[in-house]
């Protein structure tokens, strides 16, 4: 089981606002992205109000990165599960990359020797 890592999040409504039941739920998942990226530095939330559409703006840094993913609906609960998913596909992604980067640059000294061994005997 991982552990959740705390991050800074910051909240920001425009042209509207916000209920605390929709703050409290969009800091509490946008915190359960630690999961998939334990070197979250920060976030921002943004939730903006035109007309009857509604546009949620995420914004992750990470050492090296800022991540941003949006999305807009006319449903508020709906746009922000849309725009959660689409970070986290991103930082899923970013930890694949450095996974892979650190597996081929690790490979120790031995297993490239016994690869090229059981190469050569066949």
């Amino acid at each position: 089981m991982s552990k959740a890592y705390d991050f800074d999040v910051t909240f920001t409504c425009r042209h509207n606002e916000c209920d605390d039941h929709f703050k409290v739920a969009a800091i509490n998942k946008i915190q359960k992205l630690s999961r998939f990226h334990s070197h979250i530095i920060d976030s921002d939330i943004t939730v903006d109000k035109k007309n009857s559409l509604i546009k949620v703006e995420i914004s992750l840094r990470v050492p090296g990165l800022t991540i941003l993913a949006a999305h807009e609906n006319f449903n508020q609960m709906k746009t922000l599960d849309v725009a959660i998913e689409k970070t986290k596909a991103q930082l899923k992604k970013l930890k694949s990359k450095v996974i892979d980067h650190r597996g081929a640059s690790q490979r120790g000294v031995g297993e490239v020797l016994e690869s090229e061994e059981l190469e050569n005997s066949e």
